[in-house]
């Protein structure tokens, strides 16, 4: 493992690398290095200089801070047109270029291009805030005309246990029971057990 100060953790692994194929061509040729490890003559010469004159630093790769871009141009000003005339982002624009044009790309790809070509961020838009709609409940003219009927899972000290419910859309009374299982015997106790007491209601409503 290469230890030299300076060289970042990412280029050690590619650092040692070189310098095993410089070794190789010091001892076998050029030649025999280019063909062992399938690179051209002129960038072994090119590490061997850099190596020369600046040691092991010499060898840490030199990317350049931004490459070109390898979309054709006509899609480059597709994408432009996109976000600064129609104001898509990435994921619409990806869409867009699909369903119109029959062009496919990465969302990362068209980030990456708007990134390169200097585009602006989208503006950010205030989500529109109104007022909560008051739910309308559903009645009726009459009690016991229509009676809503509903079942939910509750939890009793811990334990699983389901919530029958009985409400009348006239005077919204209502009857609750909980029982161990979801059966159709607990469905039956349940509407032998309300109905008395909506009878009752509808008799002191009356």
């Amino acid at each position: 493992m290469i230890k030299a100060p300076g060289i970042p953790t990412r280029y050690r692994l590619r650092v040692k690398q070189r310098l095993r194929i410089l070794e190789f061509a010091r001892e076998r040729g050029l030649h025999a290095a280019s063909r062992r490890f399938g690179i051209t003559r002129s960038i072994v010469r090119t590490w061997r200089r850099r190596f020369e004159a600046e040691g092991v630093h010499g060898l840490i790769p030199r990317y350049p801070a931004s490459r070109k871009s390898l979309l054709p141009e006509e899609v480059l000003g597709l994408i432009r047109h996109a976000r600064t005339e129609l104001e898509y982002g990435a994921a619409r624009t990806q869409i867009w270029l699909r369903r119109v044009h029959s062009i496919n790309l990465y969302q990362a790809t068209i980030q990456r291009a708007f990134r390169r070509m200097g585009l602006p961020y989208l503006p950010k838009r205030s989500k529109r805030r109104s007022r909560p709609r008051q739910l309308k409940l559903f009645e009726k003219a009459e009690p016991g005309e229509s009676v809503q009927l509903d079942v939910k899972f509750v939890r009793v000290e811990g334990k699983r246990r389901f919530q029958y419910t009985a409400l009348d859309d006239c005077s919204r009374f209502r009857v609750l029971r909980v029982y161990r299982r979801h059966h159709v015997s607990s469905s039956l106790k349940f509407f032998s057990c309300s109905a008395p007491q909506f009878s009752r209601h509808m008799k002191s409503e009356g």
